[in-house]
């Protein structure tokens, strides 16, 4: 072999050794590369777990939540199931407590009820009617308006007797709505509040018929009481008077549905 070919076979020998070393070098890099990776994987692991409570151990808070979340429910609606465990009794169809504002401005003649103790002394005859477009039963408002004029503590016990009749009557007695109430008493001032006599018509409103005033109280039947005997001696004749003293029975006559001035409720002339 001459002295060229081995130099030539020198040098390709020692490019081959280099090039085997620098893949070897790179290796060496990747594997380092992945240790430190490595590592770092690991020492995060390490500082979660260290960090991080395990599921046992959560468990009993996510529990405590969930059940303070349910107690503040049952704070909430408990109240309001207490109350409608005892609702108040809806009341009967014949005497109901809810009515309209306006009512259709007609009206219905109720049936005749015998007023007990007419037919003597100084007789007013009148009619019963109700609005139509209202709950309450003509009827049944007949014969409480009957019990009360025919009553011995009422009218008739200071010489008046009451027949109710069909048509030619003295006045009509008319069971309405506030917005009606105020169509038929004007040119007074009802406001949709009180009720009235104008003319030869006694008008009842409804509103006061149903729920009464705070001055009587629960008293109901009392204050529908006073109301037919007020506006009825209105077409008697009457006028307004005031309280007499304090603590005194209140006159029938004394606007007792805006108040009772220092005297006691009194339905009764």
């Amino acid at each position: 072999m001459s002295r060229q070919e081995v130099g030539r076979h020198r040098a390709v020998r020692g490019g081959a050794a280099r090039e085997r070393a620098a893949r070897a070098q790179a290796v060496r890099r990747r594997q380092a590369v992945l240790v430190g990776v490595s590592v770092l994987v690991t020492a995060t692991i390490v500082v979660l777990a260290a960090v991080r409570p395990s599921s046992t151990a959560s468990a009993p808070r996510e529990e405590a939540a969930a059940e303070w979340g349910e107690q503040a429910v049952l704070e909430t609606v408990t109240p309001a199931a207490k109350a409608s465990a005892t609702p108040t009794p809806s009341p009967t169809p014949s005497d109901p407590k809810d009515f309209p504002q306006r009512g259709e401005g007609t009206f219905t003649l109720a049936d005749v009820v015998d007023v007990t103790g007419s037919g003597g002394g100084r007789e007013r005859r009148y009619t019963l009617e109700v609005e139509d477009g209202l709950p309450q039963d003509p009827d049944t408002v007949a014969a409480q308006v009957a019990s009360v004029l025919g009553d011995e503590r009422g009218w008739r016990g200071d010489g008046w007797s009451f027949t109710q009749v069909e048509s030619g009557a003295d006045f009509r007695i008319l069971l309405s709505s506030p917005d009606t109430v105020d169509a038929l008493c004007a040119p007074l001032l009802t406001r949709g509040e009180v009720s009235c006599r104008n003319g030869d018509r006694v008008v009842l409103n409804v509103k006061r018929w149903a729920t009464g005033v705070e001055f009587y109280g629960g008293d109901l039947t009392g204050y529908r009481t006073y109301l037919v005997n007020h506006e009825v001696g209105h077409a008697l004749g009457k006028f307004h008077v005031g309280c007499p003293s304090p603590g005194a029975e209140a006159p029938v006559m004394m606007q007792q549905t805006k108040g009772l001035q220092g005297c006691v409720k009194n339905p009764w002339p």
